[in-house]
């Protein structure tokens, strides 16, 4: 595990289940805590690659942060996936080298040993190479792999990668 993701805690997983109380969440696919906001509350989760019962888990990383999956969900109705995908037209090259490595990073991380051929979130890079997803994708691969090759254009369009007043953090019985 990479020095700077964390072991998932108690704290952790009873405020997970709180965030994600209204929809499926299954805590036994989280492996560790890639990235924390600097009030200490998870941002983006390393998962395992397959559910409970077999079922595969598509992407290593993903974003947890009501603040930036809300600010991500306000870029993607901005059309901000299609001008990302044209950044990646001129970034051929670096965007093939982390696809590729991610998978590498993946399979590594993974318990089982599986024959990982698709890039970041699942993407079929040889086939889409330029395909983006969605922002919270990015964001949660930028920020849990402290790498990504369009880092300058998600930070301009950010602005901000946290809430900064710990708001995500409360739960409905310490508000």
């Amino acid at each position: 595990m990479p020095a700077f993701w964390t072991s998932l805690t108690e704290e952790d997983i009873s405020l997970l289940k709180e965030r994600n109380r209204r929809r499926r969440f299954d805590i036994s696919i989280i492996f560790a805590v890639a990235a924390r906001c600097s009030f200490g509350y998870p941002q983006v989760l390393v998962c395992r690659q397959r559910r409970k019962g077999g079922a595969p888990f598509p992407t290593l990383f993903w974003l947890t942060c009501p603040f930036l999956d809300r600010k991500c969900g306000e870029l993607e109705s901005l059309q901000k996936i299609s001008e990302l995908e044209e950044l990646f037209r001129y970034r051929k090259t670096e965007i093939s080298y982390w696809h590729e490595r991610y998978a590498f990073l993946r399979k590594n991380v993974s318990e089982e040993d599986a024959d990982i051929s698709t890039g970041v979130g699942g993407i079929n890079w040889q086939d889409a190479p330029h395909a983006v997803k969605c922002l919270h994708l990015q964001v949660a691969t930028w920020l849990g792999w402290r790498y990504h090759p369009a880092a300058d254009w998600l930070k301009e369009q950010l602005e901000e990668t946290e809430c900064g007043c710990g708001i995500c953090g409360k739960t409905v019985d310490n508000h």
